[in-house]
């Protein structure tokens, strides 16, 4: 029986993604190097932190203060053009009258918050994870093991709705079922998704039911459409 959902935000609930690219571009950009699109999407699929590419790059720039520039940048631009993918209001009213919802997220518990804020989802959640908050971020599965732990749950009765390959890596790495919704503006080979339990093109073909059937099956069931 499913008890709990566990969500990623960047590309899953919120098209924040562009966004993203462009304020670290942006924030690149101050110090005289090009952040390409290429270069973005490398970078997102490691989920390297600023720290870490930028000593991976050999770039002589100090990483904290690119991160606090692009911090400036990015929150200003989720107060004016940051947007919902489709279906989540819908999806995340209809999970939340009868499931417990967390969020587990590479991004700051401050932009996890404003996000869900700013979108009146915030009362929905009870935890927001984020892996500054814990020793290893995805493809790891620490966040989602945290989340586990502050809901009091178990992960056959969980599922995780995730965007990316190292989002369902770290799921899966936690022994919880995930279902996957590509997010198109980081164009991934479809194979990379071949642990997922359902892959989806949009939030919209969610529902509670479709949720509760995943945790009845058995785990290396997957589902595709």
């Amino acid at each position: 029986m499913l008890e709990c959902v566990i969500f990623d935000l960047d590309g899953l609930m919120v098209d924040s993604e562009p966004l993203q690219y462009r304020a670290y571009r942006d924030a690149f950009a101050h110090y005289g190097f090009e952040l390409s699109l290429s270069q973005w999407t490398q970078w997102r699929m490691l989920e390297a932190s600023p720290r870490r590419w930028v000593e991976a790059s050999g770039l002589p720039i100090d990483s904290e203060e690119l991160r606090t520039r692009k911090k400036l940048i990015y929150d200003q631009m989720i107060a004016t053009e940051l947007t919902l993918k489709p279906g989540v209001v819908t999806l995340v009213d209809e999970l939340a009258a009868s499931y417990r919802l967390s969020v587990a997220s590479g991004s700051r518990h401050e932009s996890i918050y404003g996000c869900l804020e700013r979108f009146s989802l915030l009362h929905h959640f009870d935890h927001l994870c984020s892996a500054t908050a814990v020793e290893r971020s995805k493809p790891y599965p620490d966040v989602y093991l945290h989340a586990l732990g502050l809901l009091q749950a178990d992960a056959s009765a969980t599922v995780a709705l995730e965007d990316s390959p190292t989002g369902l890596a770290a799921a899966t790495a936690a022994d919880i079922r995930c279902v996957v919704c590509p997010d198109p503006f980081l164009p991934t080979p479809a194979d990379a998704y071949a642990d997922a339990s359902l892959l989806v093109e949009s939030l919209t073909q969610l529902d509670a039911n479709r949720l509760e059937q995943l945790v009845l099956q058995p785990y290396d069931d997957g589902l595709h459409e």
